[in-house]
């Protein structure tokens, strides 16, 4: 089986199809985050935290989505404040996801050495009835890991 390869011209040209796509639709916040999942794996994260940003502003659906991939890349770029805002924000906005983004607000707060208020954020999620399996089987395996000291 061969493993294809993208070359920077690709990851390139890729860009600017989704850049070219959003000029006509500029409020479609799913081609935003491919856009900014495209910068991001040709190492431009400040360009990726940009279309995020964007994307959060622009949007009119997914906003709960929007909210917790940005926050993901404010934690990569070194900014946590504005994480935790943004996973409280998508929480707000999509209450039936809030599970997801709780989870997502757990990890970062580990990741921040808050490790008392990430078991507390999961141990909560456990006991809501509406958490997918997916999201179960992931709080699961974190919450084990910081019963372990990882």
């Amino acid at each position: 089986m061969a493993t294809t390869r993208r070359t920077k011209t690709s990851g390139d040209a890729r860009i600017k199809e989704l850049k070219d796509a959003l000029v006509r639709d500029p409020l479609n916040v799913n081609l935003r985050l491919q856009l900014s999942s495209a910068l991001e794996a040709n190492g431009k994260g400040k360009e990726a935290l940009k279309a995020l940003a964007e994307s959060v502003e622009k949007a009119r659906r997914n906003l709960g989505v929007a909210h917790c991939t940005y926050a993901g890349m404010l934690m990569k770029q070194g900014k946590p404040d504005d994480a935790l805002k943004n996973y409280d924000v998508a929480i707000e906005l999509d209450p039936s996801n809030a599970s997801f983004y709780l989870s997502n607000k757990a990890h970062a707060l580990n990741q921040l050495g808050l490790s008392e208020k990430a078991k507390a954020i999961y141990e909560q999620i456990l006991k809501q009835k509406n958490t997918t399996k997916e999201t179960q089987r992931i709080v699961v395996k974190n919450l084990g890991q910081l019963r372990k000291g990882y």
